[in-house]
């Protein structure tokens, strides 16, 4: 029977004081940034890479230097169901914040058909796609910086990038309110359409960007640092 590849994975173990708090929840903000498994308290794991060895390197120094202890280790599981199930916990965390990524997006290109359809741009709808973009922005950009799970997400980090894309042509195409155009590139990706959603004309009082979106700006995303 043939063995298993031994997979490579980093743990970092650290203390820091408990007085101030404020160390103990910086510490763990930083873990959660790397999108780290927490393995149990001040145990946390991490697929093997040359970044992620950078990053627990710096934390570890910067641990030290508050006058905590902190220590690195190069880890193997022994029980391959152990590893397999932490592992998909790490990737679903990724995979999902790609998602809310593409949810944005989906029903940013569904208000723009709405716009095509009615060719009703103007300028309370150019501030809204604005700054949707901006938002949907930060929201890669904070899916990006938790994931270090390099291919293992690469897959979902590139339809997440795409659906971005297709929506910053999109708007630059509603900017010059060149409608047959947009209305093409719909057309080609209407694979990104909400399937059962009714496409309502944007508003002031309808945000394209819903309450579990802003929660990530502000939990995990650059708005809150």
């Amino acid at each position: 029977m043939q063995e298993r590849e031994a997979m490579h994975w980093l743990q970092l173990t650290y203390k820091v004081p408990s007085e101030p708090s404020q160390k103990r929840v910086w510490v763990w903000r930083r873990l959660q940034n790397l999108g780290a498994f927490a393995l149990q308290n001040s145990v946390y794991l991490l697929p093997y890479t040359e970044e992620v060895e950078k990053h627990f390197r710096q934390l570890a120094h910067e641990i030290h230097e508050m006058g905590g202890d902190a220590s690195i280790f190069s880890v193997t599981a022994l029980d391959a169901s152990d590893e397999r199930r932490i592992l998909q916990v790490i990737i679903e965390a990724r995979e999902g914040e790609y998602n809310t990524v593409i949810k944005v997006c989906s029903r940013f290109l569904a208000k723009a058909q709405w716009v095509v359809q009615s060719q009703g741009w103007n300028d309370q709808v150019h501030a809204e796609f604005t700054e949707v973009l901006e938002k949907v922005h930060i929201l890669f950009r904070t899916a990006k910086r938790h994931d270090m799970l390099g291919v293992l997400t690469a897959a979902k980090r590139a339809s997440a990038a795409e659906a971005l894309m297709i929506c910053e042509q999109v708007f630059r195409m509603l900017l010059d309110q060149d409608y047959s155009r947009a209305s093409r590139l719909l057309e080609m990706h209407s694979d990104l359409l909400p399937s059962s959603l009714e496409i309502e004309p944007p508003t002031a009082n309808k945000t394209l960007v819903g309450q579990t979106e802003q929660k990530s700006l502000h939990v995990g995303g650059e708005e809150s640092e």
